[in-house]
């Protein structure tokens, strides 16, 4: 078992501030982002919120540790209180975290990887308290959001998650596909020679699947260009090893010493790099977050520890294998006599910010966000989908993907897909009498890890070239240009587009396309007035939504009520709260008399200690110090 560390502080003075900061909901010098209480609690000591949105639980650093680990664990919560880890993974999403948490170690410096001058960041780092002060559009969902400064003077525009753990698995699959193609003695990675004339060609659908068919060509295996490097597609980030197929972690072409061959990492998130700095797992990319823009180094072994010096970590407790791209500054090479790390990278005192339990939350939620949604298709919409295929859009745009059935002990490697490992699929539609979009959770077992037929996400997650008007130059004057084929699923809300954010409509972004999309562009340019207002009109039915208010059949009785009882209270409409699908339901105050005099039904918890497990061994902390009790219990603190 994984278990995090007690923190410590540098100086008497900041430990005094810090032990009354991390007090219960009274007395706090430092402002909390709990609001945990309802109608009756004295707000002084008890800060309230009616909506029931916001967080209601104190920060206790999650416990790692396998799905038969002790009450409490992350394991144990994602085999017995699936719904509650995934509220707690969002809390960490939407929480603004603090001084006290170990927010912004160093302000004002750069991070991160540097570009093509060896000595330029890419990016400022310590800019924002929470995930959601940037991935916002929904609020609390993981949405799009905020351009802001990265490579280049430009910007990066933030991109949403929704539907990311399909598309974490898909990565996974895909970078087998590939291999499957070119290790062709299946010895787990591509000798020099090997395959040098083979193209990495791969399927999004399986022969007879319904849907747009389409063959992703991700480039040749060899160096037929001469620059050292294979021809792959830069999605592909190569990882060369030597004759016994271990990683040369300095190597950078083939003429290196010692190189024989390589294997592939394949980054499916981001926009893209040049130098692939961009993470291939939600986990990795949510430590990388951490730690740039709000200054929370995770001391995490299942991204930092390398068995096999292959390139490959460890697998996550949610069952994803982890690349050693993704290992956090915080090693723990270091620790004092209890274990704890002493390396504090960012020199503020707080040690173990990030565990690897609350990784393991956040990567829960992540994976299982809800995929995004289509508006009712009028006919006029229906036509601007097939002009779409028409004018050559979906080559690259592809629609659909099949995700196939997890099979990890598959005797070929390369058949060791990870599937579904979701445990819940929301399928928002909309109503075809009212047009309002409405959702239908369906159970899953995440453990099994059935194939599943990932729908409308119009992406094939290779970069291309998409001309000058796309081109972006970095802070040090290298100019990037090539980028992730952004997928179209949630574009008819995630204006401004394009990877800086330049394009504030869809006709702009679709008109700036040139180089590989050049053709597809000039053929949109030529539609009349009416067909290109009919591309448009699908583009706009692409949607996200608020995974907070959409009316839902949560319990499966094939209907929504409209007065959905949850612990003797009615709460509404029928609507995905996970509170109320706890292991111990969430228990809403109700109707209640606000302080202009006027009823209003009160979505606060009454039972929150009970329903968040705040008394579960390795949550229950007592003292405050933002850590469980059991961590520590008989030693001095």
């Amino acid at each position: 078992m994984r278990l995090p560390m007690k923190f410590v502080f540098l100086a008497g003075a900041a430990s005094i501030w810090a032990a009354a900061s991390l007090t219960s909901f009274s007395g706090d010098l430092v402002p909390s982002p709990e609001r945990p209480g309802n109608s009756s609690d004295d707000p002084i000591q008890k800060p309230k919120d009616l909506s029931g949105r916001s967080i209601k639980c104190p920060r206790v650093r999650a416990v790692s540790a396998g799905w038969d680990g002790e009450e409490g664990t992350t394991g144990w919560l994602f085999k017995n209180d699936p719904w509650m880890a995934y509220q707690r993974g969002r809390e960490e999403f939407v929480r603004e975290f603090s001084a006290v948490d170990g927010a912004f170690g160093e302000p004002g410096k750069m991070a991160g990887p540097v570009l093509e001058d060896e000595a330029t960041h890419l990016a400022t780092r310590d800019h924002v308290a929470s995930c959601t002060l940037c991935h916002n559009t929904p609020f609390r969902d993981g949405g799009s959001g905020a351009t802001f400064f990265k490579n280049g003077g430009t910007g990066r525009n933030t991109p949403h998650a929704f539907g990311s753990g399909l598309v974490e698995s898909l990565g996974w699959q895909l970078r087998l596909m590939i291999l499957e193609k070119g290790d062709l003695n299946r010895d787990g990675w591509i000798a020099k020679g090997e395959a040098d004339r083979v193209r990495a060609v791969v399927e999004n659908l399986p022969n007879g699947d319904a849907g747009e068919h389409v063959s992703v060509d991700f480039g040749y295996f060899g160096d037929l260009d001469g620059n050292g490097k294979p021809d792959l597609n830069p999605i592909c980030l190569i990882i060369y090893v030597d004759k016994d197929g271990k990683r040369i972690s300095w190597a950078r072409k083939f003429s290196d010493e010692g190189v024989a061959g390589y294997t592939i990492e394949f980054q499916i998130f981001g926009w893209g790099h040049r130098k692939g700095s961009v993470a291939s797992s939600l986990r990795a990319f949510s430590a990388n977050a951490y730690d740039m823009h709000t200054g929370l180094q995770a001391y995490d072994p299942i991204l930092s520890e390398e068995p096999n010096n292959d390139g490959l970590a460890q697998v996550s407790v949610p069952g994803m294998p982890q690349f050693i791209t993704g290992r956090t500054r915080d090693r723990g090479v270091v620790k004092d006599a209890r274990g704890v790390s002493k390396e504090d990278p960012d020199r503020d005192g707080v040690l173990e910010e990030i565990t690897s339990g609350d990784m393991d939350l956040i990567e829960w939620y992540q994976l299982n966000h809800p995929s995004p949604a289509e508006k009712l298709r009028t006919a006029q919409a229906s036509k601007g989908r097939k002009l779409m295929t028409s004018a050559g859009c979906t080559a690259c745009h592809v629609p659909d993907w099949n995700l196939q059935a997890g099979d990890a002990t598959n005797p070929d490697y390369t058949k060791r897909y990870v599937g579904d490992r979701r445990f819940f699929d929301l399928d928002v539609k909309p109503n075809p009498e009212t047009g309002r979009l409405e959702g239908k959770v369906s159970r899953r077992d995440p453990l099994r890890r059935p194939a599943f037929a990932i729908r409308g996400v119009y992406s094939d997650f290779a970069h291309h070239d998409m001309g000058p008007a796309f081109y972006q130059m970095q802070f040090d004057g290298s100019i990037l240009k090539k980028f992730r084929t952004a997928p179209l699923w949630g574009v008819g809300t995630t204006a401004p587009y394009g990877h800086d954010g330049a394009s504030l409509d869809l006709d702009e972004v679709i008109r700036r396309h040139g180089g590989e999309a050049d053709a597809s562009q000039k053929a949109y340019a030529a539609m009349d007035e009416e067909d290109r207002e009919a591309v448009l009109a699908f583009l706009r039915g692409l949607v996200l939504y608020s995974c907070d208010d959409i009316p839902c059949d949560v319990d499966g009785d094939g209907k929504i009520s409209e007065k959905f009882i949850v612990a003797g209270q009615d709460t509404g409409v029928e609507r995905l709260n996970p509170e109320w699908l706890f292991r111990v339901p969430g228990r809403i105050e109700g109707m209640v008399v606000n302080p202009d005099g006027v009823k209003v039904k009160s979505c606060a918890l009454t039972n929150a200690e009970d329903a968040y497990g705040m008394k579960l061994k390795w949550l229950r902390d007592d003292d405050r110090d933002g850590f469980p009790d059991a961590r520590f219990a008989g030693m001095k603190k």
